[in-house]
């Protein structure tokens, strides 16, 4: 017990000063990924979220619909330093937000709007969530693709990479918490043919679906939950659909929590899916449900209310219709290796 205690006191020493309610027992390790402690101490938006741009609201660095008057979507947060030096780059240490492997990472700035990137895989956790840590100004010279790193170790140091020009007052961490939706993403980014060349494998954005970090941490700071499988089950459905197809996506097999009715060697001829906002999918279950008559996707539920931002809708109104949008269709792609058109 004693030597249980002393791993667990630094563990706490390495979260830099964040209070106990980033700390759990078992099964979760949570830590802020950067040294800021603005957020756990309850401060708003101005005290560790960056804007894009000095005249812009903060709320254009967080989650969601919030760039291009909320016709552009966010995946994460963008996460201001806290210290810079005398040429004003940033002096921030990036940290692991949960222990995890890193599955990919991504050296090369010009190779992806993200900028030199890299994704953990947090496979002991259900179901297992990414996290994504970008615009990173290096990358810690020990870590390579496998490499198994503990909570609030050191990945990397906040900066300002990118494909594209950020200016260097805007520095910053991107950071993501979310599920990879396939296993075989270049099949489909082949498919659509696209004009770039997709140097990250499965680990592109494309294929990746964020949860809003403000509220995960804010729910785990009210003890609301325990396992991550608690905190997406807790998530409004935005839309149900059936698919209709038998195939097994590897959705199903990486992510079982989620798929808790499907069982081996069962018979169906469609899959019931529930999505969470902005695509996030909480459920996949076989049906047996689906006629000939069907369409290849059915809407079964929807609720438009969750809608009211520009981007990111799953379903469309098309005069008394709801019909799927272009943007669940990819969704629906990815997961299950369709060509939907």
């Amino acid at each position: 017990m004693a030597k249980a205690r002393l791993k667990l006191t630094g563990v706490l020493t390495l979260l830099f000063f964040l209070p106990n309610w980033l700390y759990c027992e078992a099964p979760l390790l949570l830590s802020w990924p950067t040294p800021n402690p603005a957020f756990a101490r309850g401060m708003g938006y101005s005290a560790f979220i960056q804007k894009t741009g000095p005249n812009k609201e903060f709320s254009s660095g967080v989650f969601g619909c919030v760039r291009n008057n909320g016709y552009k979507f966010h995946e994460g947060l963008d996460l201001y330093p806290v210290k810079r030096d005398r040429k004003g780059q940033a002096e921030d240490r990036v940290f692991a937000t949960m222990k995890g492997t890193i599955v990919h990472l991504n050296k090369n700035s010009a190779h992806s709007a993200y900028g030199k990137y890299l994704v953990m895989e947090h496979y002991d956790l259900q179901p297992s969530l990414y996290t994504l840590y970008a615009h990173l100004a290096s990358i810690e010279p020990n870590l390579q693709k496998g490499s198994i790193v503990d909570v609030a170790k050191p990945l990397g140091k906040m900066g300002n990479s990118a494909s594209y020009f950020i200016p260097l007052e805007r520095s910053h961490l991107h950071f993501e918490i979310g599920l990879r939706l396939t296993d075989d993403f270049q099949r489909w980014f082949s498919r659509k043919e696209f004009k770039t060349t997709n140097h990250h494998g499965n680990y592109s954005g494309f294929n990746l679906v964020g949860i809003d970090p403000i509220p995960f941490y804010a729910s785990f700071q009210k003890k609301s939950f325990s396992k991550p499988l608690e905190y997406l089950r807790s998530l409004p459905i935005q839309t149900k659909v059936r698919i209709k197809t038998n195939k097994i996506p590897d959705f199903v097999i990486r992510y079982p929590t989620l798929a808790p009715s499907f069982k081996k060697g069962s018979t169906f001829n469609a899959w019931d899916c529930s999505f969470g906002p902005f695509g996030i999918p909480l459920r996949l279950d076989p049906s047996t449900q689906s006629s000939p008559q069907d369409p290849m996707i059915k809407i079964l539920s929807f609720d438009l209310a969750m809608q009211n931002k520009p981007c990111r809708k799953l379903v469309l109104k098309e005069g008394s219709n709801i019909v799927p949008s272009d943007q669940l269709k990819t969704y629906l792609e990815l997961i299950f290796g369709l060509n939907l058109g």
